[in-house]
């Protein structure tokens, strides 16, 4: 038999077995694994959580549209809380008075009243809410009476100091809203403008806003 037609020569076992442990220690190549895409801030992300948008302060305010009628008198939304000068308080007003001064104003017969538009209100009541710069004998929580020229018929305000009174104990805020504005009234018919002193008589025609004004005739 020639060398060609002979069979390969088989391995010997001690070849063999150092062919499987040098295959056995050579490294295994694994596959790179592609890089993630890094996520995006949170700020860039569209899912993003926006802050909670802050509370607008909103009140409600009785505003004179022009001159005329009931009609006149519009409910109005005012945005913003009035900022405070020095001497000012912040009241929450619970009651408001209605005078015949207001109803002269909406008619335009009320020179004192500013012009359109406008809120009216001379009087109310309510409770303070903040206090300004400069102010020692108001503080928040007190329940007092208020006075001014108009501005008044709307749910906060903001007015000096010294045109508020502490509230009597036991007063209602109604009560308290139709005080002022009858009790200076009946006081200047009496003793400015009437003169009015001891022992002397004065004629009270009607009982209605000069009701006061017979109470301390009697007195």
């Amino acid at each position: 038999m020639s060398g060609e037609d002979a069979p390969a020569q088989q391995q010997k076992p001690e070849e063999q077995s150092k062919q499987e442990t040098k295959s056995s220690e050579e490294p295994k190549v694994e596959p790179k694994a592609e890089p993630k895409p890094e996520s995006q801030p949170a700020a860039e992300a569209s899912n993003a959580e926006k802050p909670p948008e802050e509370e607008v302060f909103t009140y409600r305010a009785l505003v004179l549209s022009g001159y005329g009628g009931y009609d006149k008198v519009k409910l109005q939304v005012k945005k913003g809380k009035p900022a405070l000068k020095g001497g000012e308080v912040l009241v929450r007003v619970k009651a408001c008075g209605l005078n015949f001064a207001d109803l002269l104003g909406r008619q335009g017969l009320y020179d004192r009243l500013p012009s359109p538009p406008v809120t009216p209100g001379m009087e109310c009541a309510g409770v303070v809410e903040a206090v300004g710069e400069e102010v020692a004998d108001r503080k928040v929580g007190d329940k007092v009476l208020v006075l001014s020229r108009n501005g008044l018929w709307q749910e906060v305000v903001a007015v000096p100091a010294d045109h508020t009174f502490p509230m009597p104990e036991g007063m209602s805020f109604e009560e308290a809203a139709a005080l002022l504005i009858n009790y200076i009234t009946a006081y200047m018919i009496l003793f400015d403008f009437g003169n009015l002193r001891p022992n002397q008589s004065v004629l009270i025609h009607m009982a209605a806003a000069q009701s006061k004004a017979s109470e301390w005739a009697k007195g």
